[in-house]
């Protein structure tokens, strides 16, 4: 069996270079990372070299049986070390593995489970074949979310290996941000991802609370086999070929400096999309007859103008909103939002399709550690949001006020404590939601309102756009604009666990 998948593989690669006429120049990537190999670049100084890649690569091919649920797979991955150390071992995150039976952190709260699972628990699974490096075969360990490849030699500073990994998976029936019922199937964080390096490499756990993921940019381009019935849509520019012989096809997408690689499926998928006036195209995917896709597009638009009006521009020409089964209102990747059915289906003010559409700048171009600093990204983005839907001050001001009054008698909200800290999705809503909310707009009035703090949101996004920002990088930032040591100002806010009371 893993002497079919590797023939396999191979197959695919020499059938995507060869058959390809798609048009993505638009896109620049690195290409044939198996076929034309090239030795390794070592720097005799700490400088890095001026022909290192900018980013990683990472070629994907998958085969998907939708009536199965299940996933046949490989990576090519290369991977140049920038950690600064010699690493003796390469760790990537194999987040599906959350999702398996006997998981050692459930990615869903016991008080949750009727809502993830609404015909009955089950469960998923991601299984390492292979593992190679530099065509050799490599010693590998996949202890659930964490796959560790033990390199036979040091790879030094500035070096590159080329990585394959041969993998099967089976997606679960759950309402979660990867998961499938009778009309679609999604994917989100459902590919192995290169773990960020931070003084060794950064395994935290898949914790039910808010989005516990931290990741670098990469270049991805990623192949789909499907039954040629199924529209497959997903992280950058999108390509098909169908295969009219074998009643299958390709889909391929190729995306430059994306965080993520998030995608969906299905044969029912309807299709409209709209245009923001900075040329940004908005494409929703639904699969629930009757939604009023001309109001969710309208939404859509507004937001995204907001968005970039109060952040910065938005440089990755689309975005796409695709209807999913999901345990909270919407969940955002890189140019992918996903969004529940139930929130699609309301109406009204789409604050959750907002949010996910926020945390496009604010979580997906800007990267944060969202399992130790949640609120970095969670505060500004819903306070970011908060002014599309309450414009004036005096609106505003009310919104916050009653954010202050659900929370303010609460004791054990301390952000500085990150996800592992909230025992359950109210209190996780209440500290990285509202009270990082309440602690953003406090810091809003504190440093002079609309004009100050607005110069220190797009300083922040320009300086860190696809890069990692920590919390001490927004704080210095707006210090240096607002000339005020904000340091005595944010400390409760962050260590103790009450609300302080708002300016």
């Amino acid at each position: 069996m893993r002497n079919f998948f590797a023939i396999f593989a191979i197959f695919l690669l020499v059938f995507a270079f060869s058959a390809c006429g798609c048009d993505d120049e638009e896109i620049v990537y690195v290409p044939d990372i198996i076929y034309t190999p090239e030795p390794n670049g070592q720097s005799e100084e700490l400088d890095p070299p001026v022909d290192i890649p900018e980013h990683d690569e990472h070629q994907v091919f998958l085969v998907i049986d939708p009536t199965e649920r299940t996933v046949s797979g490989s990576s090519h991955i290369n991977f140049t070390n920038r950690t600064g150390d010699a690493l003796e071992t390469i760790v990537l995150r194999v987040y599906l593995n959350a999702f398996s039976e006997g998981a050692e952190v459930s990615p869903v709260f016991e008080e949750n489970e009727w809502l993830a699972f609404p015909n009955g628990q089950d469960f998923g699974s991601f299984t390492i074949e292979d593992a190679y490096a530099d065509y050799e075969p490599l010693t590998f360990e996949l202890d659930e979310t964490v796959l560790t490849l033990i390199l036979d030699e040091p790879l030094e500073p500035y070096e590159t290996v080329r990585l394959f990994l041969l993998y099967n998976a089976t997606i679960p029936e759950i309402a979660h941000r990867v998961g499938a019922n009778e009309y679609a199937m999604w994917f989100g964080m459902f590919l192995p991802t290169l773990a960020v390096y931070q003084d060794g490499w950064r395994t935290d756990a898949h914790y039910p609370a808010g989005n516990p993921f931290f990741t670098n940019v990469m270049n991805y381009r990623v192949d789909i086999t499907t039954p040629s019935r199924y529209t497959v849509v997903g992280t950058g520019v999108r390509t098909e070929e169908v295969i009219t012989d074998t009643d299958t096809k390709s889909t391929r997408f190729t995306a430059y400096r994306a965080r993520d690689f998030a995608f969906a499926l299905s044969p029912y998928f309807s299709a409209e999309h709209t245009t923001t006036e900075s040329g940004v195209d908005i494409h929703l995917y639904y699969f629930t007859e009757g939604l009023d896709a001309d109001e969710i597009l309208d939404a859509a638009r507004r937001s995204m103008e907001y968005f970039e009006a109060r952040i910065g521009a938005f440089p990755l020409g689309h975005v796409t909103i695709v209807e999913a089964q999901l345990i909270q209102d919407s969940v955002s990747f890189s140019q992918v939002v996903f969004v529940d059915s139930w929130e699609l289906a309301r109406g009204g003010r789409y604050w959750g399709l907002a949010h996910g559409l926020g945390n496009q700048w604010l979580a997906s171009i800007v990267g944060t550690n969202r399992v130790a600093e949640p609120w970095l990204t969670n505060g500004l983005t819903r306070f970011v949001q908060a002014g599309l839907f309450y414009p004036d001050a005096e609106s505003l001001r009310a919104r916050m006020e009653r954010d202050y009054l659900t929370i303010y008698e609460r004791t054990t909200l301390v952000l500085a404590n990150g996800l592992g800290a909230s025992p359950n999705r109210e209190h996780y809503a209440h500290t990285h939601g509202r009270k990082a909310m309440l602690m953003t707009y406090a810091l809003y009035n504190y440093v002079g309102g609309d004009d100050v703090f607005w110069e220190i949101i797009a300083e922040y996004y320009r300086r860190f756009a696809f890069e990692i920002a920590a919390a001490e990088d927004f704080i210095n930032i707006a210090e240096e604009i607002s000339g005020r040591n904000l340091r005595d100002f944010l400390d409760p806010w962050l260590s103790e666990g009450t609300v302080p009371g708002l300016p």
